[in-house]
């Protein structure tokens, strides 16, 4: 009886393993296709956001970006969105639309209390690339560069309006 007992528990670990190999080898490379995200309250309450996987999804779903993280950080009494993308080419980070674009989605991202500052790095090939200028363009503000922290800083992102915002469409082109 306990050879038939180990045998069985063999054979159950045996399938268990086959079974997750099966299955990662046979899941499916997501296609570069923006997903649909679902709106949700944001943790504060204040109204309608995304997740940050939804907006990391938002995000990698644009030609040339990967590897996108959004995250928050408080200091003191203040709450600051935190993004992350990379990019192989910087191109794709400064074609028409696209900085503005990852702005918005990172502003219409959930948090648990509303953000006064939305920092972004952008890293190519483990360099940071300091996109401040193009961003005070874009937010019409002359906001100092902290290159060596960030690639874009903006304290209390008004161009961006009330948040959470709204999730933007993806640039065309």
């Amino acid at each position: 009886m306990n050879l038939s007992r180990r045998s069985l528990v063999m054979l159950s670990a045996v399938v268990t393993v086959a079974v997750a190999a099966v299955l990662t080898a046979c899941a499916s490379q997501s296609e570069r296709v923006p997903p649909t995200p679902a709106a949700t309250t944001s943790e504060s309450g204040r109204g309608s956001a995304i997740s940050r996987d939804d907006a990391a999804g938002l995000l990698n779903a644009v030609p040339g970006l990967t590897d996108a993280d959004i995250g928050s950080h408080i200091s003191g009494l203040s709450t600051e969105i935190v993004m992350e993308v990379s990019v192989d080419d910087a191109s794709a980070i400064t074609a028409p639309g696209v900085l503005d674009y990852v702005l918005r989605v990172g502003w219409a991202t959930a948090l648990a209390q509303e953000p006064s500052q939305l920092s972004l790095t952008v890293w190519n090939h483990g360099t940071r690339l300091d996109l401040q200028d193009q961003a005070n363009v874009i937010s019409g503000v002359d906001s100092p560069a902290f290159p060596l922290l960030y690639s874009v800083y903006l304290d209390g992102p008004e161009y961006l309006g009330s948040w959470p915002g709204a999730v933007p469409a993806l640039p065309v082109g």
